[in-house]
């Protein structure tokens, strides 16, 4: 059974499993392990060194969670990760004629370890970047880290402008039940005489 049991030093808890508990988790991993791009022909080997790795974690107390992480998620979230890295290991291995990973996937975000709120924050901004070409261009301007006035520039619009495909996009979001980005205040006649 998959458990917390308190840190001696403190911090995240410690996550305690059998090896049942790992045994269990192998139709995942190996779905996970061709998820991310692995050739079929490998991808047991890829489970079983990530199974090895897991269990001598366990066995280190290097599986961590959080209060409002369940063990189970945080348990799957490590070995999923171990799974990627251990895909890594293998395509670096691929020379020559046979490529192992055909093509690997990113690393996977484990801010959770339970993927389902990231597939569906995904499945959401791809509704809405479908909704409308401008909304999409504000959408992968913030994905490259320019917002406001910087992404107004980039864009080559005016800030006011830029804004209003910025409502657009807090709209779509809104339509879809998805909780809109902060959004910065309108530029007003009164803040543009401010700056001169």
């Amino acid at each position: 059974m998959i458990r917390y049991r308190a840190s001696p030093g403190g911090g995240a808890p410690i996550v305690e499993a059998d090896a049942e508990d790992i045994e269990a988790m192998r139709p995942m991993l190996l779905r996970h392990a061709l998820a991310l791009g692995v050739e079929r022909r490998h991808a047991d080997d890829v489970v079983q060194e990530t199974m090895i790795t897991t269990w001598i974690a366990l066995g280190e107390g290097r599986v961590r969670g959080g209060e409002k992480t369940p063990p189970a998620a945080a348990f799957q979230g490590f070995a999923r990760q171990t799974a990627w890295f251990h895909a890594m290991n293998l395509s670096r291995r691929g020379s020559g004629r046979e490529v192992p990973v055909s093509s690997l996937r990113d690393v996977p975000i484990l801010v959770s370890p339970d993927p389902t709120h990231a597939i569906e924050a995904r499945d959401v901004l791809a509704k809405v970047m479908a909704s409308s070409p401008k909304v999409a261009h504000v959408v992968e301007l913030a994905a490259r880290g320019l917002i406001g006035a910087d992404a107004a520039r980039e864009a080559g619009q005016h800030r006011a402008t830029f804004h209003a495909h910025e409502k657009k996009l807090r709209a779509a979001l809104q339509k879809l039940g998805a909780a809109p980005p902060k959004q910065a205040p309108h530029p007003t006649r009164k803040n543009r005489k401010q700056k001169r």
